[in-house]
């Protein structure tokens, strides 16, 4: 069993992949975008590639707003 404990945002536990797409889809602005990266690749050194691939499983208006907010690309279609 992983040992893998998330990262908090907005006071919320991120811990899954459907949190964390969920948590990705949510944001609204760059400012945030950023700083939901910066809590995340505190705990994962693959944080962008891991978000720029599951904006894939958006369509392509949520997935352009995620990588755009978030500034990152999917690891193979971008």
């Amino acid at each position: 069993m992983s040992d893998y404990k998330g990262f908090i945002w907005k006071g919320q536990r991120v811990k899954t992949y459907g949190e964390l797409g969920a948590a990705a889809a949510a944001l609204t602005s760059a400012e945030e975008g950023q700083m939901f990266m910066a809590a995340y690749r505190s705990v994962n050194e693959h944080a962008d590639a891991n978000i720029g691939y599951l904006s894939g499983y958006y369509d392509n208006e949520t997935a352009n707003r995620i990588k755009t907010l978030t500034r990152t690309a999917h690891p193979v279609f971008d």
